[in-house]
C-alpha cells in the first residue's frame, strides 16, 4: 500500500468519498427542493400573502424572542449555581434540571390548556364587568403567556446543558484573579463567566429558535398560527401545495439567515485560557440563606417544566386506566421504538460513515458536502416533510411512467429518510469531535502496520469512541420519540406512533386518554436523558 502525505491511495479514497458524495447528496435533495419551491406560486398564494402570511410572520417572531428571554433566565443562572457552589440539593438538581428536556412541546401544551380552562371563571368575571374588549384582550394574553411559559420551561435545558458545560471547564485561575482584584460572586458571574460563556449561549439558544420554529403541536393546540402551522393549512386545508411549498421555503430563508446572523456575530472572536492552568472550578460553599435562595432559583423551572406536568399526567392515566389494556396504545409503542432506535442506528452509522470520510481525505468539497448535510436539522420538520413528500412524489411519478411502480410516497421508508435529512447533524457533531480528539495519530500507526480504512476504524476508531456513539445515538432516539409534524405528514395510512396518537386523542377532546401514551414517551426519554448527562459529567470531569 503506498502513502501519500499520510493519505490513503485513490483506489480507497473512491471507495469512501464517492458513497459519502452519494449520501451527501441524497440528504441535500429535499432541501434543495423546498427551496426551489420558492420560485412557484400557488392558486390561493395571493389570498395567503394578503391576509395571513403577515401573522404567520410575526406570531412566529414573538415566540422566538419571548421563549428566548424565558430561557435566558430559567437557564443561566441556574447552571451557574449548580456549577460554582455547594449547597443541599445541588447534585439531585444537576440532572433534575435537564429532565423537562424529556417532554414533547405538546405534551406540555395538553397540561397547561387545563390552566387557561381553569382561569374561565376570571374571564367571565371580565367580560361582565369591563366589557368583550377586555375579555379579548385577556384571553389572548393569557393564550400567548400559557403558550411562551410552557415552550421555555421544556426548551431551556437545550441553553443549560450548553452553558453549564462551559461553566464547567472555566478554570480556578480566572476566577480567583477576579476575586484577588475585589469582585464579589455576583460581579465575578456578570464581568467574567458570563462574557465567556456567550458562545455557549448563543449555541443554546440556537437549538431553541430551531425548536420553536419547528413546533406545531404545542401552536396548534393553542391557536397561535406560525409558520409551521401555515404549512399544514395551506396543504391540508387549501390543497395548494404550491403555496406550502413557498412557505416553506421561506422557513428555510429565515432559518439560513439565522444561522449565518449568529456566525457573524461570532466574527474572528476566540476565547482561550492558560494552557497550564489545568484545576476545575471549584464548589463554593453557600451560607443557609443564599443556599435557600440557590435551591429557589433552580427549582421553578423543574416544576413547570416536569414536576407539574408529570403529576398531572399521572392522575389523568390513573382516571383513564382502562387505556392501559388496549392493545392498540402498546402497538403504536412498538412502531415508536422501531422507528426511533432503528433509525437511530443506521443515522449514527451513516455520521461515522462521513465523518470517517473526511478524516482519510483533506478535501474542501467533501467538508464543504459534509456541513451543508447538516443542515437539515436547521430546516423545521414540516419543511423536511415538504421536500421529502414532494421529492419522493415526482419519483414514484418517473417509475409509473416506465412501467414500474415504485410507491415511497407513504412508506416507513419515507419516514426514515426524513429523519436521516432532519437529524443528521446530532449524530455527525459529537462524533467528528470525539474522533480528532481521541483518535489522533493512531490512524498513521495502523496504515504504518499495513491496515486498510475498514479494519482501523471498527478495530481502533469505533472502540475508542464507544461512549460518544452511544451518546450520539441517545439523542437521535429521544428526538425521534418527540417528532410530531414530520412523522403526521409522512407516516403511511393507519400507522400511529405514540406521538402521533396523543396529540391525536388530544385534539379529539379525549384528554385523559392522551395522558397514557404521553407518560410512556416521558418516561423512555428521561431514561435516556439521565444516562445521557451521566456520560457528558464524566466527560467532562
Amino acid at each position: 500500500m503506498k502513502l501519500a502525505k499520510g493519505k490513503y491511495t485513490p483506489r480507497h479514497e473512491d471507495i469512501w468519498s464517492v458513497s459519502t458524495v452519494v449520501l451527501a447528496l441524497l440528504i441535500l435533495t429535499p432541501l434543495v427542493v423546498v427551496l426551489a419551491g420558492l420560485a412557484r406560486a400557488g392558486p390561493e398564494w395571493s389570498h395567503i400573502s394578503e391576509t395571513v402570511l403577515w401573522s404567520y410572520v410575526g406570531n412566529t417572531v414573538l415566540l422566538v424572542i419571548t421563549v428566548s428571554i424565558l430561557c435566558v433566565f430559567m437557564a443561566v443562572p441556574a447552571a451557574w449555581l449548580l456549577s460554582a457552589f455547594e449547597f443541599p440539593g445541588r447534585k439531585w438538581l444537576e440532572w433534575a434540571m435537564v429532565l423537562p428536556l424529556a417532554i414533547p412541546t405538546y405534551v406540555n401544551a395538553f397540561v397547561y390548556m387545563h390552566v387557561k380552562e381553569s382561569a374561565l371563571p376570571m374571564q367571565i368575571w371580565i367580560r361582565t364587568n369591563w366589557g368583550i374588549d377586555a375579555f379579548l384582550m385577556s384571553e389572548t394574553f393569557l393564550r400567548y403567556g400559557l403558550l411562551t411559559l410552557l415552550l421555555a420551561s421544556v426548551l431551556y435545558p437545550y441553553l443549560y446543558l450548553s452553558v453549564r458545560a462551559s461553566f464547567l471547564v472555566q478554570r480556578r485561575g480566572v476566577i480567583e484573579a477576579a476575586q484577588l482584584l475585589g469582585r464579589g460572586p455576583a460581579s465575578v458571574f456578570f464581568t467574567v463567566a458570563l462574557p465567556l460563556a456567550r458562545p455557549a449561549i448563543i449555541a443554546g439558544l440556537s437549538l431553541i429558535i430551531m425548536e420553536l420554529i419547528n413546533d406545531y403541536g404545542a401552536v396548534n393546540f393553542f391557536g397561535v398560527p406560525t409558520l409551521t402551522e401555515g404549512i399544514f393549512r395551506t396543504w391540508f386545508g387549501l390543497q395548494d401545495t404550491p403555496s406550502a411549498m413557498r412557505l416553506a421555503g421561506i422557513m428555510m430563508l429565515v432559518v439560513l439567515i439565522l444561522l449565518l446572523l449568529e456566525k457573524a456575530q461570532r466574527g474572528r472572536a476566540r476565547f482561550s485560557e492558560h494552557a497550564n492552568d489545568t484545576t476545575p472550578l471549584a464548589h463554593r460553599r453557600l451560607r443557609p440563606l443564599a443556599a435557600t435562595g440557590a435551591v429557589l432559583t433552580c427549582l421553578p423551572p423543574f416544576f413547570l417544566g416536569f414536576l407539574y406536568p408529570v403529576q398531572r399526567l399521572i392522575r389523568w392515566a390513573w382516571m383513564s386506566r382502562e387505556t392501559f389494556a388496549d392493545s392498540g396504545m402498546w402497538q403504536r409503542m412498538g412502531h415508536s421504538l422501531m422507528l426511533s432506535m432503528g433509525t437511530a442506528i443506521v443515522l449514527t452509522f451513516m455520521a461515522v460513515l462521513v465523518v470517517y470520510t473526511l478524516r482519510l481525505h483533506a478535501s474542501r468539497r467533501l467538508e464543504t458536502l459534509g456541513r451543508l448535510a447538516t443542515l437539515g436539522y436547521a430546516a423545521p420538520g414540516a419543511v423536511v416533510a415538504v421536500g421529502v413528500m414532494v421529492t419522493f412524489g415526482f419519483l414514484d411519478r418517473q417509475f409509473e411512467f416506465l412501467k414500474m411502480p415504485l410507491h415511497l410516497s407513504g412508506t416507513l421508508f419515507a419516514i426514515g429518510f426524513a429523519y436521516l435529512v432532519r437529524f443528521f447533524a446530532v449524530p455527525t457533531h459529537p462524533i467528528k469531535a470525539a474522533m480528532t480528539r481521541v483518535c489522533g495519530s493512531l490512524d498513521e500507526a495502523s496504515r504504518l502496520l499495513g491496515h486498510s480504512p475498514a479494519p482501523t476504524l471498527f478495530r481502533i476508531n469505533l472502540p475508542l469512541i464507544k461512549g460518544t456513539l452511544i451518546s450520539a445515538t441517545i439523542l437521535v432516539f429521544v428526538d425521534i420519540l418527540k417528532e410530531l409534524p414530520l412523522t403526521m405528514i409522512l407516516r403511511p395510512v393507519n400507522f400511529e406512533t405514540l406521538a402521533t396518537l396523543s396529540f391525536g386523542l388530544a385534539k379529539e377532546g379525549r384528554i385523559h386518554e392522551c395522558a397514557v401514551p404521553s407518560l410512556v414517551i416521558i418516561l423512555l426519554a428521561a431514561i435516556g436523558l439521565v444516562a445521557l448527562n451521566r456520560l457528558i459529567r464524566n466527560a467532562i470531569t
